[in-house]
């Protein structure tokens, strides 16, 4: 992975930037938002995300000089929560990018959707069946499809367990999911009572929030399920009503240059836009 994205994703940057960013009718200058992912001041100990390298997340996507290098370097695609004064105002930015999202995430949460934060150990076995249930997506071909083991998710729990929020707000890994209600549905012997069919998951330093991973259940997809999980998510990073979810300032997934046109599309429709992140004043140095 680390080969590719020295040598391949340098020449995806010079051939398909022009190319994608018209798609988009993105001829103006792209804007530029300075990110602190280290939040010295919020983090909160024991905090085992933080460490004194630069991830590579940071190292990929968030600019530290102009000049040539620049222009082999992914543009991130992001959603300024700054924009956004509340959630009407998101569902505007929505509504403007296509007359038919809002509906179909109404529609979903009328058929009993709905979207929360979860521990993956309590849903194991839903996450294999979503991510083994397409050998292709937008992004290209799912290893997963025929490698993946329930095991290798994580350790399921042998007993229900309620989400809590991480220990330091400003660096975590949280998943969050759409279920349906689902009586006596089981994951292993444990009885969960809802069925997942579609995730997120997602990493937080600091200012840059972050999709690692996004996908959800052949099944459902026709259902504005991943929509509706995206505005779920940005609506919690607009409200903060609670320390983990207080203080981005973006939303990251990927890049301009990742994926296929489908993949671009959704991003569009989802609210994100290309972006330059530099690294801000407080962790020049």
């Amino acid at each position: 992975m680390r080969l590719y994205q020295r040598l391949v994703e340098p020449m995806l940057a010079l051939a398909l930037r022009r190319r994608r960013l018209a798609l988009l009718d993105f001829d103006g200058a792209v804007p530029e938002i300075p990110v602190d992912w280290r939040r010295d001041a919020d983090c909160e100990a024991p905090c085992p995300l933080v460490k004194d390298r630069p991830p590579r997340l940071i190292e990929r996507y968030v600019s530290r000089r102009a000049g040539w290098r620049e222009r082999l370097r992914l543009m991130p695609m992001v959603v300024d929560i700054d924009r956004y004064p509340d959630a009407a105002a998101f569902d505007a930015a929505l509504k403007a990018r296509s007359t038919r999202t809002l509906p179909k995430i109404r529609k979903a949460e009328r058929e009993g959707y709905y979207a929360r934060p979860f521990l993956v150990q309590c849903h194991v076995h839903d996450v294999h069946a979503i991510r083994t249930s397409m050998p292709m997506r937008s992004a290209g071909p799912v290893l997963d499809y025929w490698l993946l083991k329930p095991g290798h998710i994580a350790e399921p729990a042998t007993e229900l367990h309620p989400f809590g929020w991480p220990t330091c707000p400003m660096h975590w890994i949280i998943w969050w999911g759409v279920f349906l209600p689902e009586p006596g549905h089981r994951q292993g012997g444990v009885e969960v009572g809802e069925r997942l069919v579609a995730f997120v998951k997602m990493w937080r330093l600091g200012d840059i929030g972050h999709y690692t991973e996004i996908m959800g259940h052949r099944d459902h997809l026709d259902k504005g399920v991943m929509l509706m999980l995206h505005r779920a998510i940005v609506r919690a990073l607009i409200a903060a009503e609670v320390p983990a979810m207080r203080g981005v300032r973006v939303l990251l997934y990927g890049a301009l240059e990742h994926g296929r046109a489908g993949l671009l599309t959704w991003k569009k429709r989802a609210g994100f836009r290309p972006t330059r992140m530099t690294v801000s004043s407080s962790t020049a140095g």
